[in-house]
């Protein structure tokens, strides 16, 4: 990941000038949603993440915020300072690239003098302070490239994470959105190649990148990947009894779950999982919404939404997932992905994106049975649907699946135990034949 020195960068996008008077502005209009997730009331407008600039005052403290211009030099830099490697200086003065724990740190540090400053970087700025911004989000994970200029697509990752962490989503960075961007950023590194995670808790990173390019997929993955990473289960005894009913429909039907799983490229333990939430595992209903089969289906996703009429669970249940297919391929999910962030998100997007665009909090959905979620939930569709102060009491998709995956675990460790008692003793070394080793060679000389 590249870095870059402030003062040489700033030389690039600003040109000497006297410090003007800013025009007011006013940024505390509420963010705006694209998902028609069920709003009872409208919620009260989120904290913005920075002041209100006031009418006709100057603002002579606008430079503090920003590193002062340096004049451009006559002669042409020899390469793009946005694309130049991070170095740093070595006992014998050359110039040395930093590792990768360096650079982490060194944006760190920088992204904290952004705070601490506290700049603010609005949509089409230009300047070192966004380069800084970009590696930031670079750093997350996210594919951004440092350009230097806050432009659409940098707005739009921006905004996508303001709405997620509960800001006014309106693209403007200042320290609060900074600080976003650094908890996002204590997410887990993934294992090295052959270390894949097996255990029944953690992220199960795979080594494959599943960031979606969407900036708004991409940041309902940050925020999961964040909240799986710490997850523990915290299941109620009645919880714990309906676990042990589904890993039991599992055993059950997993061949039903796996034939599904290879035709549509969702693992089979998640298909089993959104079966479970959807109607606790009736397969004479629809994987859609739980509705019956061999009739139109009422719920959303309806007949009138696309929904065909199903006698069969298997063919409804492809169909199901075939309406996420777009969701799938963004988060390049397949029959064998592990991990658990991508897994995650795909069922808060199954299911819907309210919880994340309206609320900011993890989705029962996906987290009931966890520490990651309290209360509150969508208990109907349409309007009326939210409930603040109801707590989903059913199994969240992550709990179901990390279920399987210590099932599973505790099987295999079973019958590995099983096979080797039932192995045949091995035969004792005959130490009275002729070929024996004398027992003791020193004194058989």
């Amino acid at each position: 990941m590249a870095l870059f020195d402030v003062r040489r960068l700033d030389s690039l996008f600003h040109k000497p000038q006297q410090p003007t008077a800013q025009a007011p502005e006013d940024h505390t209009k509420a963010p705006v949603s694209h998902t028609p997730a069920p709003v009872t009331a409208k919620p009260a407008p989120a904290a913005v993440d920075h002041a209100p600039v006031p009418k006709a005052a100057p603002v002579p403290a606008a430079h503090d915020a920003i590193p002062k211009a340096v004049p451009v030099v006559d002669k042409a830099p020899s390469a793009d300072p946005a694309k130049a490697p991070a170095q740093a200086a070595t006992d014998s003065g050359t110039k040395a690239p930093l590792s990768e724990a360096e650079q982490h740190a060194q944006v760190t540090h920088q992204v904290d003098e952004l705070k601490e400053k506290k700049t603010i970087m609005k949509p089409g700025q230009k300047g070192p302070e966004v380069v800084i911004l970009q590696q930031q989000l670079k750093q997350l994970g996210l594919h951004v490239e440092p350009t230097g200029e806050l432009d659409k697509s940098t707005e739009g990752y921006i905004m996508a994470i303001q709405t997620g962490g509960g800001l006014g989503a309106d693209g403007i960075v200042g320290p609060k959105t900074l600080d976003q961007l650094q908890k996002l950023d204590q997410a887990p590194t993934k294992p090295a190649p052959g270390k894949q995670q097996d255990d029944a808790k953690g992220d199960g990173a795979d080594n494959v990148d599943h960031m979606p390019d969407d900036p708004k997929l991409a940041a309902v993955y940050l925020f999961n990947r964040q909240r799986v990473k710490n997850a523990t289960e915290t299941l109620n005894p009645q919880q714990q009894k309906d676990m042990e009913q589904f890993i039991k429909n599992w055993d059950s039907n997993k061949a039903r779950y796996e034939e599904v799983a290879s035709k549509s490229g969702v693992p089979a333990k998640l298909v089993a999982s959104l079966h479970w939430r959807e109607s606790t595992g009736d397969f004479g209903t629809y994987l859609h919404q739980g509705d019956p089969l061999g009739k139109k289906a009422v719920h959303e996703p309806n007949f009138d939404q696309g929904v065909p009429i199903f006698k069969e669970w298997e063919p409804a249940a492809e169909h199901a997932l075939g309406m996420k297919e777009r969701t799938r391929n963004a988060y390049k999910i397949d029959e064998n992905t592990t991990d658990e962030a991508a897994l995650a998100s795909y069922a808060e997007r199954y299911n819907g994106l309210g919880y994340h665009n309206y609320h900011a909090m993890a989705s029962p959905y996906v987290f009931a049975g966890t520490d990651q979620y309290s209360k509150g939930k969508y208990r109907s569709d349409g309007a009326g649907g939210w409930d603040p102060n109801y707590k989903d009491t059913q199994l969240g998709v992550l709990s179901m699946m990390r279920g399987i995956d210590k099932h599973e675990h505790d099987l295999a460790e079973q019958a590995a135990k099983e096979k080797k008692l039932a192995a045949p003793p091995a035969p004792a070394a005959d130490q009275h034949g002729d070929n024996a080793a004398p027992p003791n060679l020193h004194f058989s000389q």
